[in-house]
C-alpha cells in the first residue's frame, strides 16, 4: 500500500544517513566517494519507494557518477572533463522532460553543483558543495516528503560544516616554520621556548644553523631582543643565528634591512603543492624502475642511499648533511621509531639496487617532504620527479591533502621543484648575529 511504501521509504533513509555521516568524516576523497556511492544508492530507492520518479532517475544519474568518480579516485586522479559536461546536460535534459513541479528545480540544483564540486581534487571545495548540496535537499526533502531523509540532510549539513572546519581551518597552517619544526621536532630532539615575540628552536643532538635558531616574526623588533638572544645560545652551547620569515613579502623591507648589517647565512624558499594540480612532469627515463614505501626492514637500503647522497657527496652539491643527520637516522631505524615520529621514507630501485630516497613527515592532513636524493649516476633521469609523485599518491590514500617542502631560494633545486608543481608560498633568513658581515656572504649549504 501507499502507506507501507512511505514507511519503506523513510527506512531505507536511516541507511543514507549512515553512509553520509561515513562519507563526510572521511578525510581522503577515495574513501568518501566510496560512501557516497552507497548514500546515492540508498537515496535512489527511497525517492523510488515515494513515486518521486524524476528524483529517482536524476539520483540514479549521480549515483552513476559518483561511481565512476570514485573509480578515479581509486587512482587518485581527476576524472576527466567530458565526465562533468556529459552529467550536467543529463540532468538538465532529464528534468526538462521528467519536469513535475518546482521542487525539482532543488534536486537538479543539488547535483549540478555536486557534479562540478566533487570533480575537484581540493576537499576544502569538496565539503562546501555538500553544504550547499544539503541546503537544497532540505528544501526537496521537506517538499516531497522525505522526512526521514530531511532529517539526514541536516546531519550531513552540520558534519559537512564540522569537517570543514576541522581539515581545512583548525588544520591550516599560518606559520610554516614553527609547524615544520613543531611537526619534526621529536626527531631532532628539539625544545622549542617561547617568550613573547621571540621562540628558541635549538635540538640536543645536532649543531647546525638549521636546527638551532631564534626565530623573530618581528624583524623590527630585533635591537631590544639581540642581547637576550645571544645569552640564551651561549647558555645552550650553540652558535646564536635570527631566523625571519617573509610571508608574501609582507616584511621583506625590514628583513633586507636588518640584512646589510649581518651575515647572511642561507636563503629559504617555503613552497606547497599546487592544490588539484595533476603532475606533467616527465616520465622517469630509466625503465624498470620500481618505487615503493619503505621501513625499518629497509634501513640498510635507506641509509647506504642517504650517506652516498646527503654525506660523502662532494661539497659542490647543494645539499650536504653532516654525520650528526646520518647517526640520527641511523637511531631512528635501530629503536623502531618511523611511525612514533610519523616519517615515511620511500625507495626507488633499479635492479634491485637502491637508487633514491625520500622521507616525509606528517602531521594531521598536512605532509613535508624531506631529505630528498638520488646516487649521482641516476640523477636528471627523472627518478627523483617520479618518487615525488609517487609518495604524494600514497600520501593522499591515508587523507593528506597538503604538501609542503623547503629548499634553498635561488638554486636548481627551487627550479626543481616548481617544475614537480611545488609553488613559493613564503621565504625565509637566517642571518648570524655574531659576527660581523663579509662582503660576499657565502650561503650556507642545506
Amino acid at each position: 500500500t501507499g502507506r507501507d511504501m512511505f514507511l519503506a521509504a523513510q527506512i531505507v533513509s536511516i541507511i543514507t544517513i549512515i553512509t553520509t555521516i561515513i562519507g563526510l568524516c572521511c578525510k581522503n576523497k577515495y574513501n568518501v566517494m566510496l560512501f557516497m556511492t552507497l548514500s546515492n544508492i540508498s537515496m535512489l530507492v527511497t525517492y523510488l519507494l515515494l513515486g518521486r520518479y524524476l528524483g529517482c532517475l536524476l539520483v540514479g544519474g549521480a549515483t552513476l557518477r559518483t561511481f565512476i568518480y570514485f573509480a578515479y579516485a581509486k587512482f587518485n586522479k581527476r576524472p576527466q572533463l567530458i565526465f562533468v559536461i556529459f552529467f550536467e546536460i543529463y540532468f538538465v535534459l532529464l528534468s526538462l522532460f521528467l519536469w513535475k513541479d518546482f521542487k525539482d528545480l532543488f534536486m537538479l540544483a543539488n547535483l549540478c553543483l555536486l557534479t562540478y564540486t566533487t570533480w575537484q581534487n581540493n576537499m576544502a571545495v569538496f565539503r562546501i558543495g555538500y553544504i550547499f548540496s544539503s541546503v537544497f535537499l532540505i528544501t526537496y526533502d521537506i517538499g516531497v516528503g522525505a522526512y526521514v531523509g530531511c532529517v539526514s540532510e541536516v546531519i550531513m549539513l552540520a558534519v559537512s560544516a564540522w569537517t570543514l572546519i576541522k581539515f581545512d581551518y583548525l588544520n591550516k597552517i599560518n606559520d610554516l616554520v614553527e609547524h615544520f619544526y613543531s611537526t619534526i621536532a621529536p626527531t631532532y630532539e628539539m625544545q622549542i621556548k617561547k617568550n613573547g615575540n621571540v621562540e628558541y628552536f635549538i635540538s640536543s643532538n645536532i649543531n647546525d644553523e638549521y636546527n638551532n635558531f631564534c626565530y623573530l616574526k618581528s624583524p623590527e623588533d630585533f635591537e631590544q631582543n639581540v642581547q637576550e638572544i645571544k645569552n640564551e645560545f651561549e647558555l645552550a652551547g650553540r652558535k646564536p643565528v635570527v631566523y625571519f620569515q617573509s610571508v608574501e613579502n609582507n616584511n621583506i623591507n625590514e628583513i633586507m634591512a636588518f640584512s646589510k648589517s649581518h651575515k647572511l647565512l642561507f636563503h629559504d624558499c617555503w613552497m606547497k603543492l599546487k592544490t588539484g594540480y595533476q603532475s606533467k612532469t616527465k616520465k622517469c627515463l630509466l625503465e624498470n624502475v620500481i618505487f615503493r614505501p619503505a621501513n625499518e626492514d629497509d634501513a640498510q637500503d635507506l641509509l647506504y642511499v642517504f650517506r652516498a647522497g646527503f654525506v660523502d657527496c662532494s661539497e659542490n652539491e647543494v645539499y650536504k648533511y653532516s654525520k650528526d643527520y646520518y647517526d640520527k637516522y641511523k637511531k631512528v631505524f635501530e629503536e623502531r621509531t618511523l611511525k612514533k615520529y610519523n616519517i615515511y621514507p620511500y625507495l626507488a630501485y633499479l635492479e634491485n639496487q637502491p637508487i633514491s630516497v625520500l622521507f616525509v613527515y606528517v602531521n594531521g592532513t598536512n605532509a613535508y617532504i624531506c631529505q630528498i636524493t638520488t646516487l649521482e649516476k641516476y640523477r636528471r633521469k627523472g627518478v627523483a620527479s617520479s618518487l615525488i609523485r609517487y609518495s604524494i599518491q600514497e600520501q593522499r590514500k591515508h587523507g593528506i591533502e597538503n604538501f609542503y617542502l623547503v629548499t634553498e631560494k635561488y638554486t636548481f633545486l627551487e627550479t626543481f621543484y616548481m617544475k614537480n608543481n611545488f609553488e613559493e608560498v613564503s621565504q625565509g633568513f637566517c642571518f648570524d648575529i655574531k659576527k660581523k658581515p663579509q662582503r660576499k656572504a657565502k650561503s650556507q649549504i642545506l
